[in-house]
């Protein structure tokens, strides 16, 4: 299960979360309006948008860890050397645990729509993200 369910799982939902955001650079939705956007999903009431760079780049960030994972995996041609694949494997789940946990800090001054989300959905799907990456990283460098 290790070897097939939790890599593949993380890369679906990783890779799912990137085009997010890559839809997110260009579009509000599923939100109706930037103030709304930015109560829910930035935290802020200002309605000022994060840059579109930014935004690509946090996209590509999650899109490549979802193919790290599948490189780690061995489930997709790999480059690069093994010990470096693992290292980046090691570094995702530390930054997915670093802001599911820290994410809680986040919610001061947050607004009230974005504090819950952050509080239920955010936040908690980054700590789980980040377990099953630093599974596939110890399942990896035991083999």
């Amino acid at each position: 299960m290790v070897r097939t369910v939790v890599p593949v799982g993380l890369a679906v939902v990783l890779a799912a979360i990137g085009v997010l955001h890559f839809i997110w650079a260009f579009s509000t939705w599923p939100m109706k309006d930037a103030v709304t956007f930015t109560k829910t999903i930035g935290g802020s009431d200002d309605g000022v948008l994060p840059s579109a760079p930014s935004t690509i780049l946090v996209g590509l960030a999650l899109v490549g860890g979802a193919v790290l994972t599948l490189m780690v995996n061995e489930s997709v041609p790999v480059i690069g050397p093994d010990r470096l694949r693992l290292v980046g494997m090691y570094g995702l789940a530390a930054v997915l645990l670093t802001r599911g946990l820290g994410g809680y800090f986040m919610n001061s001054g947050a607004a009230v729509e974005f504090q819950r989300l952050n509080s239920f959905l955010y936040s908690p799907l980054c700590v789980a993200l980040g377990a099953l990456a630093g599974t596939v990283a110890v399942a990896a460098s035991r083999r």
